[in-house]
């Protein structure tokens, strides 16, 4: 998943905090691993990041339902009234 932290949103996210996932019409709890790319000698990797940058997409990779491509969901870090 291509993931960006929203403007709004005061606190950075961590590597392997549980995040709850709203993807299509599934509500489901997963710890994600976020990554970016890098090119090192002409070969592309995804390099782990322990945060996710401030104003750049990174991609993040969890467990979950298999769903559509382009399948717009939301992350939440808490489920509150």
């Amino acid at each position: 998943i291509r993931i960006k932290k929203h403007r709004w949103h005061k606190k950075i996210l961590k590597n392997n905090d549980p995040l709850v996932f709203s993807l299509g019409w599934r509500r489901f709890q997963s710890m994600p691993l976020f990554s970016l790319k890098s090119v090192v000698a002409g070969e592309e990797r995804n390099r782990m990041i322990k945060y996710t940058p401030e104003h750049m997409h990174c991609f993040a990779q969890i467990y979950g339902p298999l769903t559509p491509p382009s399948t717009g969901f939301v992350a939440m870090q808490k489920l509150e009234a």
